[in-house]
Parts: C-alpha cells; structure tokens; sequence
C-alpha cells in the first residue's frame, strides 16, 4: 500500500513500545524509513535491523537525514525534539500526550507554525474502527443526543519498576499516559467539559483511576483504568448512552483482524500532508485534553472537584 505520491523519508526518535510500532507501520504503508534514534543505542539497533535502516546516535545527524519525524520519545522530551525537528524543517507526528502542561502545549504549536511546519499528535484511538463508527454514529444523528459515556481501558504488565512512567513530573503516571485515549475519545464525542473529578488507587506499580468528566452540555463521561497485573495485554471497552439507544464498544469488536489502527493513523498523517487537508486531531483539541489532564492530576492530588476554563476558540 504506497502512499504516493511525494514519498518523503520518515525518521523514528524513540524504539520502544510505540516506536517499534510505528516503525512497523510506515513499513506496511511502504514508506522508505531513513534511521531510527533512540535513546538506548541496543534497542535503536534492534528496531533498525526490522526494517534495515541506518541508526543514529544524535537526534540532529537523524533530522539532518528525514522529511518526517515520527517522535515516539518519552513525554518530557517533546518539546525540546519537536523544536529541533521544526527547525530541521521536518513535519512531525509526535505521540501522545504532547506536554504535560499547556504552556508546553501551546508553545510546540507555536514553534511548529513559526516554522512552517506541521505537527499531527497521534491520538491513535480515533482509529479504531469500533470508536470511529461509534463517533460516526453519534455525529450521523440517528441516536439522538448522547446522555452518558462509560470507557475502560486496562494494560498490563504495569511498566518496570525504576521507569521515568512512574516519575509524575516526567509522565504525568498513569492517569495522563494511559487513560488521555479516554479523555480524547469522551471530549471527541460530547465535547468541552466544564469539570472533572478524578481519583487514582496505586500500590507499588499497580495504579487505578476513576474519573467523571461533566460536559458543557449535560453529558456526563465516567472513564476507569490503570496499570494491572491481570492478563497481558490491553483491554478497552466503552457504552455509549444516547437519548434513543446505546452503542457497545467490546474487546471483540475494536477493529477488525484485517486492520490496524496504527497503519491507519500514519496514513491519515501522511495523506494529509500530501493533500494539505485537515489532521482529524485539531489543534484546539490537543490543547483542550492537555487542560484536563492537568486538572484531572491536581484532583486526583487534592481531592476536591475542578472547573475546567472554556476552550479557546482561536487555539
């Protein structure tokens, strides 16, 4: 499946997790992968030896070699590689979440305009096909407006013990890393929220969070998950409650054997590129869950409830 035309060089920052399956990504879509940096020179040679590319062993010798830049590096690194990337002249698709705080936020999108550049933050639940015919559904209008959102997403193992994950200031934990998919897919669907309340459980590297997101316009999202020691794997699942139905979300139905939603995400990016069309993750979007997450973590410390600010239109 090529992505023609004006096939440009990819580069992969970061072989772990999401780097690799990036790096499998770009190859199934038949994009040319010119190197790979990671932070741990083995693991950046293990993930170029997939796909038989050059390793390098500085972010700018890579930049200096690519058209894209594909950042799967930890969240604290964002910011300062997105600005060497935008320098470089590199479009950007950058992994979730982008920043941690909105200044953060605000300003890669700030630098990547001032550049001329483009930045895409891969929110890759918009791209399974059971959460996308969900959002089409509600948007079609045949199920009336939606009432409550119920989402669960579990993954385990929990991450080793020792790693930056577990480092608030550096991940935002669990409750910014793993269950932003949720928070993105509710504000997806319902949009802007007007408070949160949040709790997280953690014992040793397990963590639990609950979280209820009130939406400006009546709709109530409840989100749960964590970090568990249970079956390998990740498990997700979601009802959506409409004024004349619901919509199932199941481990069995998020997408079909035949796709993957990281080749679709990638697509998606590269497409719009080509095309000079819209990324489906908006700018404003972005902005708007970096907010919450922020709000959901000082809850979650406080235990108390947060008003959220209103989103800014011109973001």
């Amino acid at each position: 499946m090529q992505p023609e035309p004006n096939i440009r060089r990819v580069g992969v920052l970061g072989a772990g997790v999401m780097g690799r399956r990036h790096i499998d990504a770009w190859q199934r879509l038949g994009m040319p992968i010119a190197g790979v940096y990671a932070r741990d020179p083995m693991r950046g040679r293990a993930a170029a030896e997939t796909c038989g590319c050059q390793v390098f062993d500085s972010v700018t010798a890579l930049l200096d070699a690519i058209e894209i830049a594909d950042i799967c590096l930890p969240t604290f690194l964002h910011r300062s590689t997105v600005e060497q990337a935008a320098q470089a002249g590199c479009d950007i698709v950058c992994e979730k979440p982008l920043a941690l705080k909105s200044e953060d936020a605000e300003a890669i999108f700030a630098l990547c305009e001032g550049a001329g550049v483009r930045l895409f933050v891969a929110m890759v639940v918009r791209f399974f096909s059971a959460y996308r015919k969900a959002w089409q559904t509600v948007r079609g209008g045949t199920l009336g407006a939606v009432r409550t959102i119920a989402l669960e997403r579990v993954g385990s193992p929990p991450p080793p013990e020792g790693s930056w994950f577990f480092n608030s200031a550096l991940s935002g934990d669990m409750l910014t890393d793993l269950l932003i998919h949720d928070v993105d897919y509710a504000t997806w669907l319902a949009g802007d929220v007007a408070a949160v309340h949040a709790t997280v459980h953690s014992s040793g590297q397990l963590q639990y969070a609950y979280l209820t997101l009130e939406h400006t316009n009546g709709t109530v999202s409840r989100i749960k998950g964590g970090w568990a020691d249970a079956a390998p794997g990740l498990q997700a699942r979601g009802q959506v409650v409409c004024a004349d139905g619901k919509i199932q979300i199941t481990p069995k139905n998020l997408y079909l054997p035949t796709e993957d939603p990281y080749v679709a995400e990638l697509r998606h990016f590269h497409d719009a590129l080509v095309s000079g069309g819209p990324f489906l993750v908006s700018r404003s979007e972005v902005l708007r869950v970096v907010r919450i997450m922020a709000a959901a973590r000082e809850v979650a410390r406080n235990r108390c409830t947060m008003p959220i600010g209103p989103a800014d239109a011109a973001k």
